[in-house]
């Protein structure tokens, strides 16, 4: 929403999908105007597990306050889609939850994000891509925790983090999953404001 009002003095909420996230700042503005998008979604999910990692270092307590990384990326994903600089209209959550698995569960992320980008590819549809990656979320939160695999380092509470997380994503993708079975989902590609 602010680089949509500093590079263009739009409000980014009134244009394309009517969405604040990513995507629309995209396919409305461009590639360029996207890129602090991205950096600053990733690293906001990113930063705040770390941080609370690197508190639970330096008090000696790690294996006490274990829910601490897991409870700050879920509120760096709620705060991210209920903004309160935007009237608790934020976008989906999607880049920012890549942020927090990065951070916590990084082979888990990485496989996420390579099934997001052969969905987007093939189907050309961000929201195929994000609801299938969510998919595959709650597929690895399983497995990490029954079978070691692939974060061997995953505990229960990043499993049900992981289902948390999936499910409120895909929840918050509602409209588009009406729009993809109704034929009207708007497809990838930029429809930028001259």
């Amino acid at each position: 929403m602010w680089i949509a009002k500093i590079i263009k003095g739009i409000d980014i909420r009134e244009h394309g999908s009517k969405n604040a996230g990513l995507t629309n700042v995209f396919r409305v503005l461009g590639f360029k105007p996207a890129l602090p998008v991205v950096i600053t979604d990733l690293l906001k999910g990113f930063l705040a597990p770390t941080i609370a990692v690197y508190l639970n270092k330096i008090n000696g307590s790690v294996e006490e306050y274990s829910w601490l990384p897991l409870l700050a990326g879920i509120l760096a994903i709620l705060g991210h889609s209920f903004t309160c600089f935007a009237g608790f209209k934020g976008g989906k959550g999607v880049l920012t939850a890549f942020g927090v698995f990065l951070a916590l569960v990084p082979y888990t992320a990485l496989l996420c994000f390579l099934l997001w980008v052969i969905l987007v590819y093939y189907s050309k549809y961000v929201s195929v891509g994000s609801i299938g990656a969510c998919v595959a979320l709650i597929i690895f939160s399983l497995t990490n925790y029954f079978l070691d695999f692939p974060d061997a380092n995953a505990s229960f509470g990043v499993f049900l983090t992981g289902l948390f997380v999936a499910f409120f994503v895909i929840i918050k993708h509602k409209v588009n999953i009406v729009r993809l079975m109704n034929g009207t989902e708007n497809g990838f590609g930029p429809k930028r404001i001259k």
